[in-house]
């Protein structure tokens, strides 16, 4: 079941690409590229014992070069969308790269996603990963370097710490990671489907979006709507349920995470997943302040590009993301906390994925 790093093992953009594989003593393994620092393979027990792949992810570098860009990515320069592609910052308009209609999306045509990181395998149980942004890459203003480290710890914990600095000029930044999760596992056969998984959002407002997705600025109460997920809910209940009756075609959504005034800054918790049959449970756990919550929203439409692990097509509704984050659309809602990094003034954050049974 464990990817071959051999099959990782190439210059990308004249940069070496290969595949690391990080452990605990309990038998958890994450499997990091650091092309794009993006998570193939995350192995975890389920409730009797066995030990199964639980994200989305490819077996090979030109696997992962042909396939959906944010499958397992690292998302920088600015994680979600950018209002018509573009944001003043210092009296200038600032024209970005537009990828997702007029908008920019997750840094643009070539952010983060598309970029080979310097990688350092500290121990068994660590990999340190970092990149710089130049000044004007994708439109954006600055050059930004970010620092960026996986861990895996005996508390069957997958960690993210990351730091970015602005090096010469005021940016802006956004960062989150895009794992596309699924505890049932994929080795079993049949079509996958994540919709059975049972999900709590630890949130009482919602950001409203307009049909492009873009946030507007205003942050409305879950209470009564389909975004009310504070107390656990099997997804196939809210999804391609009869619209009028709570139901959604998909999750695509920005949540404020609940937390006190003296949690600012520290860790809480997000999100709580849990899979029936295999009795898997993961709790998402972050420093920042919203939570993107993903399913898809077109119920078995394949994701873009070639074949995942095993041959397998991907496709909406098969897996769940959770994307600790700041808040969308930041540098164009002057009410939001900011996005922007003033030089020498470094920025971090923690996201952990932590994994049990019940």
């Amino acid at each position: 079941m464990l990817l071959d790093p051999a099959r990782f093992a190439r210059e990308v953009d004249g940069k070496p690409v290969g595949l690391f594989t990080l452990r605990n003593r309990q038998g958890m393994t994450v499997c990091v590229t650091n092309y794009g620092a993006k998570i193939e393979q995350v192995l975890v027990p389920g409730r009797e014992g066995r030990f199964d792949d639980v994200v989305l992810g490819y077996d090979s570098i030109d696997n992962v070069l042909g396939g959906a860009a944010s499958v397992g990515a690292f998302i920088g320069r600015y994680a979600g969308r950018i209002d018509q592609a573009r944001f003043t910052l210092g009296g200038k308009e600032h024209v970005l790269a537009a990828n997702n209609g007029p908008h920019c999306l997750h840094g643009g045509l070539k952010g983060s996603r598309f970029r080979v990181f310097d990688a350092v395998q500290r121990n068994e149980s660590c990999v340190e990963m970092a990149y710089v942004f130049a000044d004007g890459e994708e439109g954006f203003p600055g050059t930004l370097a970010l620092r960026l480290t996986y861990s895996v710890t005996e508390a069957d914990e997958l960690v993210l710490d990351y730091e970015a600095l602005a090096l010469d000029a005021p940016t802006v930044a956004n960062l989150t990671t895009h794992a596309f999760f699924n505890l049932e596992g994929l080795a079993g056969s049949g079509r996958l489907s994540a919709l059975e998984h049972e999900v709590t959002v630890f949130s009482n407002r919602y950001f409203e979006m307009t049909p492009d997705l873009i946030a507007t600025g205003r942050l409305l109460p879950v209470e009564g709507t389909p975004f009310d997920l504070r107390t656990p809910v099997t997804l196939s209940t809210r999804v391609q349920a009869p619209q009028g009756v709570g139901g959604v075609a998909g999750y695509d959504d920005c949540f404020e995470i609940d937390r006190s005034a003296a949690e600012t800054g520290e860790l809480a918790l997000c999100a709580r997943v849990s899979a029936p049959a295999s009795g898997r449970v993961m709790e998402v756990w972050s420093t920042e302040p919203a939570l993107q919550f993903y399913t898809g929203l077109v119920a078995g439409e394949p994701l873009a590009g070639g074949p995942g692990k095993g041959g397998r097509q991907y496709a909406q509704q098969q897996s769940l993301c959770f994307e600790p984050q700041g808040y969308p659309n930041a540098p164009n809602v002057p009410a939001f906390p900011s996005a922007v990094y003033e030089p020498g003034q470094p920025r971090t954050g923690r996201t952990l994925y932590r994994f049990s049974t019940s």
